[in-house]
């Protein structure tokens, strides 16, 4: 799963590679306005849950390898998982689970998620519409939390 960071005082760097882009063909439709709010909506929240379980991984990473980095995890890449010990891979494989079952929550296939995804990265016009979105859904937010 592919994802835009969420515009917010946390940290921007995408740590976890989420893509589990489909090997189908971008004969893209049109990405509707809904489908644009699903996206949004699934971002924020896989965002969350990603830096969550990323501290989570980085702690027991750097438990076993002191001073080196988090590889990239990738969601349909088996070998960046494998290659984990067990005990991040059970961290990984679950926020793998997790990420896919929002995609889906937010009624979005994770093919169509991810070519949403790849779309937005060669259209500028699709980019800032899920910019906007994502801006929008966040200020509900906040809004509502007052």
């Amino acid at each position: 799963m592919g994802l835009i960071p969420r515009l917010s005082n946390r940290s921007l760097s995408p740590i976890f590679a989420t893509a589990a882009y489909a090997q189908e063909s971008f004969t893209d439709q049109a990405v509707t306005a809904e489908e644009i709010t699903k996206y949004a909506a699934s971002v924020l929240k896989i965002e969350d849950l990603r830096i969550g379980e990323y501290t989570k991984i980085k702690n027991e990473f750097e438990k076993q390898s002191p001073g080196e980095s988090v590889p990239p995890i990738i969601c349909n890449e088996k070998s960046t998982v494998n290659d984990l010990s067990e005990n991040i891979q059970v961290i990984a494989v679950s926020y793998c689970n997790q990420a896919k079952e929002i995609i889906e929550d937010n009624n979005l296939t994770v093919s169509r998620f991810n070519r949403i995804t790849m779309t937005q990265k060669t259209d500028p016009t699709l980019r800032e519409k899920i910019q906007a979105e994502l801006i929008r859904i966040q200020q509900l937010e906040e809004t509502n939390n007052q």
